[in-house]
């Protein structure tokens, strides 16, 4: 067993969203990881997930530091700015583990918004993770139908194959050798996320014509993972592995304020604490 170094990405976008908005009007906090959800920031509830796995190496928190957060637990702080994009988060993180001797060819990023993740599915993932170090990009994705056992109008952002319908997860495994030839990919589709366009992406992926069969079968709804697996490998040249975890907590992470409400009461009931007035 291989353990794997995690890169907590605490930071923001540059546009600070509604959520931060209604629940920190006074702006006191840089990023919605540092809100508050039953008692403790919305950050410490994954630490503390993250803590209990044996496949973590280290947790390393990049885009808050010492002084914006209190939080228990062994971590480690990179210096990178709370407001720069995914690629050069990532990229500093790499970069830190090379400067201290503890370089490993792949890392994985988690979001810092996940409260309701379970170091059960982080297990999971960092299992199968360990495991495929030589792939480029390895993605936990979560079976859309345990989002919508629990909220119907889950509004997570759904892929639908013939065999199943997935939502990205919040937390995945990248390779150093990827992020080198892949940063204007990487780039694009950090700012496609932001810009939530579905079909900026789909465009994106058009202009390559080796992806053009994958791609009429997903336009045309005959598409199985399989053939969305090929169709990210042949667009962007690189090896790609999906895990499949049936956990909500892995893939429900806060964009917006009904999502805040949502998983306080969730997280209430999953990890029996008490909901405060």
């Amino acid at each position: 067993m291989q353990k794997l170094p995690i890169f907590l990405l605490a930071g923001r976008d540059k546009e600070r969203r509604e959520i931060m908005k209604v629940l920190d009007p006074e702006k006191r906090y840089k990023s919605k990881c540092q809100l508050d959800m039953l008692g403790k920031p919305i950050i410490q509830w994954v630490v503390d997930e993250l803590q209990k796995s044996e496949y973590v190496d280290q947790i390393y928190v990049l885009g808050l530091g010492e002084e914006d957060l209190q939080l228990e637990g062994d971590l480690e702080y990179i210096l990178v700015d709370y407001d720069a994009e995914v690629f050069d988060k990532i990229k500093a993180g790499f970069d830190y583990l090379k400067s201290i001797d503890k370089y490993n060819e792949m890392a994985v990023m988690c979001g810092a918004d996940i409260p309701a993740v379970t170091v059960e599915s982080i297990d999971e993932f960092l299992k199968e993770a360990s495991e495929k170090q030589h792939y480029d990009f390895v993605w936990g994705v979560v079976p859309e139908e345990v989002a919508a056992a629990e909220f119907p109008d889950h509004g997570r952002t759904v892929g639908h194959f013939k065999d199943h319908s997935l939502f990205p997860g919040d937390i995945f495994a990248l390779n150093h050798n990827a992020l080198v030839i892949g940063e204007t990919t990487i780039r694009q589709l950090s700012d496609n996320r932001r810009k939530r366009s579905f079909w900026t992406t789909v465009w994106l992926i058009a202009k390559r014509p080796r992806t053009w069969r994958h791609l009429i079968k997903i336009i045309l709804k005959t598409a199985t993972t399989k053939d969305g697996i090929k169709l990210f490998e042949k667009a962007f040249r690189c090896k790609v592995a999906i895990v499949i975890i049936k956990e909500l907590g892995f893939g429900y992470d806060m964009d917006l304020l009904v999502d805040y409400e949502r998983l306080t009461k969730y997280v209430s009931k999953t990890k029996n604490i008490p909901l405060i007035d």
